[in-house]
């Protein structure tokens, strides 16, 4: 009997084990930022289905920045959109705020599109460039915009930014114990 008990207890124990790895599974994104800046996480919040990071270069905040980086993860049951889409549904959105210049679309494909543009200001926004990126992951959407308000800084730097976004990435796996430990270059949506 006090063997039964105790393969019993050594299965719950084994099964807790694996139903609470399943139960903390999440995503996790790469990023390397190309360039020699030291960049913090300044916002780290979810708002419903959707959960928003941003990073600024040392120095800077959430509220006083000079570039960041935003990434957003949105988690939508029956999605039927695509990357294309759903970018075109943001940038459409800021160039209704600021239509002196419009979005550029440099990738396009169902899984991964990236536009950029820069602007002049206006009364919403002041002068600024970007590059917006959405990615279909198999957990989320993910949207990725670096935005810099220097515009000659973005330009003089311009493929460095983009390798950044581009290369940004979801890491998939459902278990802690496999993720990259790395926490440098490497956050949670």
């Amino acid at each position: 009997m006090q063997n039964k008990n105790l393969l019993l207890f050594i299965f719950s124990i084994i099964s807790l084990f694996l139903i609470s790895n399943i139960c903390f599974a999440y995503q996790t994104v790469l990023i390397n930022f190309h360039d020699d800046k030291e960049w913090k996480k300044v916002y780290n919040q979810t708002r419903g289905n959707e959960h928003i990071v941003q990073f600024v270069p040392q120095g800077q905040s959430y509220r006083k920045w000079n570039e960041t980086y935003i990434f957003h993860s949105y988690k939508f049951k029956n999605f039927k959109g695509n990357a294309v889409s759903f970018l075109g549904a943001l940038t459409r959105k800021l160039e209704q705020q600021n239509n002196t210049k419009p979005y550029v679309t440099i990738k396009r494909s169902n899984n991964d599109s990236i536009a950029t543009r820069c602007i002049a200001s206006n009364d919403f926004i002041k002068s600024q460039c970007d590059i917006y990126r959405v990615t279909i992951g198999q957990e989320s959407i993910i949207s990725i915009q670096y935005i810099n308000k220097n515009t000659v800084n973005f330009k003089s730097n311009y493929n460095k930014y983009l390798e950044s976004v581009s290369e940004a990435n979801p890491y998939y796996s459902y278990y802690r114990y496999d993720r990259i430990m790395s926490r440098g270059t490497s956050f949670e949506l």
